[in-house]
């Protein structure tokens, strides 16, 4: 009975992640951290008591991707004579690996996803509409986290509500798959008025992917029913003055073309400077490709390229360039970007052979697969990794999606062996 409620306690932190992840200032790493430390207290437990830990195979190649990624922030900090303090985020993606022998102990169920994640897209677009219309932000989340962040994990909750509602489709549960439609569309207007458009780029491929995956399960009444709903809706979200979405496209548009014709205080737009971040980071990489110049070493060499005219002093101010992959190459050279691929490929890898799988597995498989791919697309305009909130928001859900999918097929080799 004991241990049924221990579970039953799980399921319930793990729930509340997507819930409270935007709502509540530093929500996206309460869950995260408190289930990591009760994981760490089996893991001395198991030490002690000289327990094994079966790990799976496709559980060794998560962990070597985090320690491989882990590793290379230390040899950076050796190389380079580094502070410890660069070392947070990395200690805490390795910390949550004590989560996959808690979930192991503790199965996460699939109605704690399949639930949880829509109602905090629901409350992802709520608490938007507060900041910016009740509180009169100027940025929806900019209250409690990045607003830039928030924007892209509230649109990470928008896309895996879509999936839950073509799930909930397929079984012909109308409510929930009205209710997970409506929290979709919450999720997204939540970025919209983040004003954040970075996690706009790659909401083309992800919805081309989500449709590719459930093609076997939809009618064409059905995925046109969707779009045009989805369409429509955002078409309004912009044209909404409120929202400040078409005022946000045409200054991108217009930051685009005076940095093409090098119109002065170009190179300080939020575009252009981004620009100014990326060129500084490709002379970086061009001159120290293996290694890298460290966290300082960079900081100290953007601000030489402004010295030199190269770059305005805009963009010389930032800590990062704006551009995960340019960023880790720029600091750990090429070994440090072979180490952030293979944090998204070896868990795509994964989710991609469990897609053929049955329909609760191919769901959580998809939401996999939709994480990695966005925030893949979230990396190319932000430094997703260099914000605590995108650390955990990663690596914490990956970790919980393969749990899942482990339980799930377990349960079903369980089942036939029965059979």
């Amino acid at each position: 009975m004991l241990k049924l409620n221990k579970g039953f306690l799980i399921n319930g932190v793990v729930g509340l992640f997507f819930i409270i992840c935007l709502s509540v200032r530093s929500g996206y790493s309460i869950s995260p951290i408190l289930l990591a430390l009760v994981g760490l207290g089996y893991l001395i437990y198991d030490l002690i008591k000289k327990r094994k830990w079966q790990i799976s195979p496709d559980e060794k190649w998560l962990i070597y991707s985090y320690g491989l990624y882990f590793s290379l922030f230390v040899l950076s900090l050796l190389i380079h004579q580094g502070r410890l303090k660069e070392l947070d985020s990395p200690v805490k993606i390795v910390f949550l690996l004590t989560l996959l022998l808690l979930f192991s102990r503790f199965p996460i169920k699939f109605s704690t996803l399949i639930y949880a994640i829509p109602m905090g897209s629901m409350i992802a677009g709520i608490t938007a509409l507060i900041d910016r219309f009740y509180l009169h932000s100027q940025m929806a989340y900019a209250p409690r986290i990045m607003h830039i962040q928030g924007g892209d994990i509230a649109m990470s909750l928008g896309m895996f509500s879509l999936v839950c509602c073509i799930y909930f489709f397929i079984k012909q549960q109308k409510k929930w798959m009205l209710f997970c439609l409506l929290a979709t569309l919450s999720g997204m207007l939540g970025s919209i008025l983040s004003t954040a458009r970075g996690g706009w780029i790659g909401v083309p491929f992800v919805l081309c992917f989500i449709f590719w995956a459930y093609r076997k399960y939809l009618s064409r009444t059905f995925f046109v029913s969707v779009i045009s709903i989805l369409v429509v809706a955002v078409g309004v979200a912009v044209y909404i003055p409120n929202t400040k979405i078409m005022k946000r496209i045409n200054a991108a548009q217009h930051d685009i073309t005076s940095y093409v014709d090098n119109k002065k205080g170009s190179d300080s737009t939020s575009v252009g400077a981004r620009f100014e971040m990326w060129k500084s980071a490709l002379l970086m990489i061009k001159e120290k490709p293996v290694f890298g110049w460290g966290i300082e070493g960079v900081n100290q060499m953007r601000k030489e390229h402004q010295k030199q005219g190269i770059i305005s002093k805009y963009a010389s101010q930032f800590t990062h360039a704006h551009n995960q992959y340019l960023d880790d190459f720029s600091k750990r050279g090429v070994l440090g970007f072979i180490a952030l691929l293979a944090v998204f490929l070896v868990p795509m890898r994964f989710f991609r052979k469990n897609l053929s799988d049955r329909l609760e597995v191919k769901v959580v498989a998809i939401f996999g697969m939709v994480h990695v791919i966005s925030v893949m697309f979230y990396c190319f305009s932000q430094g997703f990794f260099s914000h605590n909130s995108g650390n955990i928001f990663y690596f914490f859900p990956v970790i919980l999606f393969y749990a899942v999918i482990l339980n799930l097929t377990a349960k079903k080799s369980a089942e036939s062996t029965k059979s």
